[in-house]
């Protein structure tokens, strides 16, 4: 009886052993950020953050290191934390050269690339105070096994070990944007530095960064649509919602139920004549009946980002006066789509958008001569900018560059009159964009963002057919 009685003690001694064991394992699945054992639903195995996996980080390293000099060596910060108050935080959101070498989405680490040292991180360590407010962080043991660093320390360990690293190094190129004391006030630094041997290495990574792989595109065609989608519910919220700031809210909401996980920016939702301020951003006005709505948008999933902007008339009709300069500012975004083309570049792109909107706006009267310095009063913007990471992205890239397949831009058209202005009075406070995402294909381009209307027809009778009051974000499943 005394040994059946033992044999059962230890097998539930075994069973809570390896329960306990069990839960421990499903305790550390918790690296600071989601990955595929901690988040299924938006993580493939082999992907370190969702649809780029860490064959494409390693291959991204290993491209920076083609190009970095053979004794240079590439220092990257994480994005600092800002603070609200004292103790209340910004949303984090990470710098793009360092989240597209590392995959880190965390604060607080320093990523070292070099042909001797190879790709070396070093990690905050995480108090238990730390781990109660803020949650688990990676570490030394995640930047190895998850992150693939060839070596990985803590980081009270830099003062002591990046200054030999940097002494063997010809040249150092970091992010000037995130740049931390922690390096910069080594002594191993500022003598690079004093010697003019510190370059800004995103002269490289905007390079890297221009041309998206098959994996980029699929989340920037995703992020696109989601875009597109609540920028339209977002439309038919207008007429019985005329408010700019419950149309911010509202095309936020739709954005993240839809699985984006922030804005891309503050929205823009210029009722009026607030629509003649480009980056208007106060959001507080009610739209007046018979004022157009300009909504400048875009969210990001997944470090990558959407931009569009549609301009419509919320109580159902343009006017004959907002029409005309509508069709204009819709036709120049058409022909200027039309010439997205492997060896275009934005400039050329520009310079056509430029004389079409001068001879358009000269036969309806608003301007009355040809001068480049009386439109750019109206204009003073772009035609357009790369996209990717950041909404104005790879800003190293000039935009005389020849346009190559995997590249994004926007194609923006716009016209912005102010009351001030000493135009026809018909046509003051009026403010038109539309802009689409454009993609540099093999044979010409996708318009990542086509499935949002721009015609007058099509947007007349969305408004004043749809059953609204009735639809109700689904959530991403």
């Amino acid at each position: 009886m005394k040994i059946v009685l033992g044999r059962l003690l230890q097998r539930a001694s075994l069973r809570q052993a390896i329960g306990r064991r069990a839960y421990s394992i499903k305790k550390s699945v918790d690296i600071g950020q989601p990955s595929p054992a901690s988040h299924p639903q938006l993580l493939k195995e082999g992907e370190i953050t969702p649809g780029i996996t860490s064959e494409e980080y390693t291959l991204r390293r290993n491209k920076l290191l083609e190009v970095l000099p053979e004794k240079g060596l590439a220092i990257f910060a994480a994005a600092p934390v800002k603070m609200m108050t004292d103790v209340v935080p910004y949303t984090y959101r990470q710098d793009a050269d360092y989240l597209y070498i590392t995959g880190c989405q965390q604060p607080g680490g320093v990523a070292v690339l070099g042909h001797e040292c190879g790709f070396c991180m070093f990690m905050p360590e995480a108090t238990s105070h730390d781990v109660i407010w803020q949650g688990q962080i990676a570490g030394v043991s995640v930047a190895l096994e998850v992150f693939k660093a060839d070596r990985a320390y803590p980081m009270s360990k830099l003062q002591q070990i990046l200054p030999d690293i940097m002494k063997g190094s010809s040249e150092l190129f970091h992010n000037v944007q995130t740049a931390v004391p922690t390096y910069m006030e080594l002594d191993a630094f500022q003598k690079a530095a004093s010697s003019g041997k510190v370059k800004d290495v995103s002269v490289f990574t905007h390079e890297l960064r221009l041309i998206k792989s098959p994996a980029e595109l699929k989340l920037m065609r995703e992020s696109a649509s989601i875009a597109c989608q609540a920028l339209l519910q977002t439309m038919f919220h207008s007429k019985t919602h005329p408010y700019e700031g419950r149309l911010s809210a509202k095309v936020e909401y739709e954005c993240k139920m839809k699985g984006a996980q922030r804005m891309a920016f503050n929205p823009v939702v210029g009722g009026g004549p607030n629509a003649s301020v480009i980056h208007y951003s106060r959001n507080d006005q009610k739209i007046k009946n018979g004022d157009l709505v300009l909504m400048d948008v875009g969210c990001e999933l997944h470090g990558y980002v959407s931009d569009i902007t549609r301009t419509w008339p919320p109580y159902g009709s343009f006017s004959s006066t907002q029409e005309e300069l509508y069709d204009l500012i819709l036709q120049t975004n058409k022909d200027c789509v039309e010439l997205c083309k492997p060896g275009a570049s934005i400039r050329e792109i520009h310079s056509f958008s430029v004389e079409m909107l001068i001879k358009g706006l000269n036969e309806i009267g608003i301007l009355k001569d040809s001068r480049s310095s009386s439109y750019h009063q109206l204009n003073p913007t772009s035609i357009g900018h790369y996209l990717g990471m950041d909404v104005h992205d790879c800003s190293i890239v000039g935009y005389d560059r020849p346009l190559k397949p995997g590249v994004v831009i926007t194609i923006e058209p716009g016209i912005y009159i102010p009351l001030s202005s000493n135009g026809p009075k018909r046509y003051r406070g009026i403010g038109i964009r539309i802009e689409d995402e454009v993609l540099i294909t093999e044979t010409g381009y996708e318009v990542l963002t086509g499935s949002m209307p721009k015609e007058v027809k099509h947007i007349e009778s969305l408004l004043n057919n749809f059953p609204h009051g009735k639809y109700n974000a689904e959530p991403q499943q």
